[in-house]
């Protein structure tokens, strides 16, 4: 058991956090220093990180053919669907119940199937870029490196309220920024295919 403890130590601490800590050097040097010499707002800087965020999801996207394979699916069971409304035509009861039965149990077998691959498609295309970016953007634009460069823990501040709201977190306004920019992005696709199709 010790041996096994050690050797997970090292795989943590002598090749992830290694891995980890190199990976977010390099963002640091091609995102946020560039930026930096440019004196952008940080609002700014994490509103554009969000954006290009939001860009690498939608190639991933493109390119695990999330499209290509949910219109396969539907087209699939579309044609199992009207497959099992022909069964309404044999004429003993037993073996059309029996029939149907097997097509459920088939269809439900197959749709469940779709959900588990379609959701890992959606942790893999949007859930797994945006922990780890914000991860990692929480470490760069840290409560205390914020209060030392803004005066405040936020990316942005907003004047006295009724809410008592001082301002929004980096998290937030990534977020924002990369909700709006997914936003943008489906809807230009959609014109884009509505041009293609006339």
């Amino acid at each position: 058991m010790e041996t096994l403890n050690r050797s997970l130590d090292w795989l943590y601490f002598g090749v992830i956090t290694p891995f980890f800590r190199g990976i977010g050097w390099l963002l640091s040097l091609v995102f946020i220093r560039p930026l930096a010499w440019m004196h952008t707002p940080i609002w700014l800087h994490v509103a554009l990180l969000g954006t290009l965020t939001a860009v690498f999801s939608l190639q991933i996207r493109r390119l695990l053919g999330v499209d290509e394979k949910v219109a396969k699916f539907n087209a699939m069971f579309a044609e199992k669907r009207r497959r099992q409304k022909n069964l309404q035509f044999i004429p003993d009861k037993y073996s059309r119940e029996a029939l149907y039965r097997v097509t459920d149990d088939e269809l439900n077998n197959d749709f469940n199937t779709y959900l588990a691959n379609h959701y890992a498609r959606y942790v893999t295309v949007y859930l797994l870029p945006v922990f780890l970016i914000l991860a990692w953007l929480n470490t760069v634009f840290s409560d205390s490196f914020l209060r030392h460069v803004v005066g405040i823990p936020y990316a942005i501040g907003v004047p006295a309220n009724r809410f008592d709201i001082q301002g929004l977190t980096v998290t937030a306004v990534f977020l924002l920024s990369y909700i709006v920019s997914l936003m943008v992005g489906f809807f230009v696709k959609r014109k884009t295919t509505e041009n293609a199709t006339k």
